[in-house]
């Protein structure tokens, strides 16, 4: 009888291994929406991309990007009722989840690159101009992506615990004003107790309340499929959007948690001098994942965007 960690990882493990479950023929049609099929894209460079799609294959697309060290199972709570009025798409980055993983840093480092990875990724699915959803370190891909195709590449452009590098960067919060943990650990060194403890750590302050055992272990699992080196790269990165602030002319929703440092108040008012057209969701007692913590909220917000944006939307 295997113990109740190992019953717990094996659950963990089987959202990222294993053939997907078969769907009966007379099974609901919304039950079929929601098994995400997968497909491998050629990114920049070559760089393969394992790509996720789920839901209403006639509803308005949104392409959802992940965040820092983490992957495209971050939005498993997107899958479900929401999945009947939208065609959802999310992949893992180049360096995290399933996806290749360069050596080099340069492979990491330009802007041009992550904009061709979505462009990538956009041309595979055949959607243009959807609403596209950046979470954390996404925000940046997403700008990435806006950058170098044109803001009316999007129909809608939703931050979510990010302002995209669109104001000057705030030094680091300390966790410890919000109720967190130290921070412990390194998930950029190559060494397995500093890279362990780092990954324990990060994966339990994803989140203002802790997570569940398993969504815990969900985390810590997805987060070691990223190597140091490719933090490490990204790290290097210079990300500074400021100069597209003030060009804004889409539709822009930026939901935030009350908890979550990282978007503070001080930072949300600069933004909004620049593109004071933004709309904007602040949800109390929620940190940084505000799609996890309040997953029917956040769907039914994200929702709500993409129909008032669906008259700008093609595919």
């Amino acid at each position: 009888m295997p113990s109740s960690f190992l019953k717990t990882s094996l659950a963990a493990l089987a959202l990222f291994a294993g053939p997907l479950p078969a769907i009966a023929a007379d099974a609901p049609k919304s039950a079929a929406a929601n098994v995400p099929g997968s497909i491998i894209v050629e990114g920049h460079g070559g760089v393969p991309l394992v790509v996720q799609e789920w839901g209403n294959p006639d509803g308005p697309p949104i392409l959802l990007i992940h965040g820092f060290s983490f992957s495209a199972v971050s939005w498993k709570n997107q899958i479900g009722e929401i999945a009947d009025n939208a065609r959802i798409i999310a992949f893992d980055l180049r360096g995290h989840g399933l996806s290749g993983k360069p050596w080099d840093a340069t492979d990491y480092t330009a802007s041009q690159i992550w904009a061709d990875d979505v462009a990538a990724v956009l041309a595979a699915k055949h959607v243009e101009r959807p609403v596209i959803v950046g979470w954390s370190y996404g925000g940046y891909v997403a700008m990435d992506y806006l950058r170098h195709c044109g803001l009316d590449c999007a129909s809608g452009l939703v931050l979510v615990g990010s302002l995209g590098g669109m104001v000057a960067p705030a030094p680091p919060p300390d966790p410890q004003d919000f109720g967190m943990p130290a921070s412990q650990g390194d998930v950029r060194a190559d060494n397995f107790h500093a890279l362990f403890l780092g990954i324990a750590w990060t994966a339990r302050v994803m989140t203002y309340d802790p997570p569940a055992p398993l969504a815990l272990l969900q985390k810590q699992l997805s987060m070691a499929m990223t190597p140091p080196y490719v933090r490490r790269a990204m790290s290097s990165r210079t990300l500074d959007n400021r100069d597209l602030a003030e060009c804004l002319d889409l539709p822009v929703l930026v939901i935030r948690g009350e908890q979550d440092g990282t978007v503070g108040e001080a930072q949300l008012a600069e933004f909004l001098t620049h593109a004071p057209a933004t709309q904007t969701l602040s949800y109390a007692g929620v940190g940084h994942s505000p799609f996890e913590e309040r997953p029917d909220l956040f769907n039914r917000d994200l929702l709500e965007f993409v129909r008032q944006t669906e008259g700008r939307i093609g595919e």
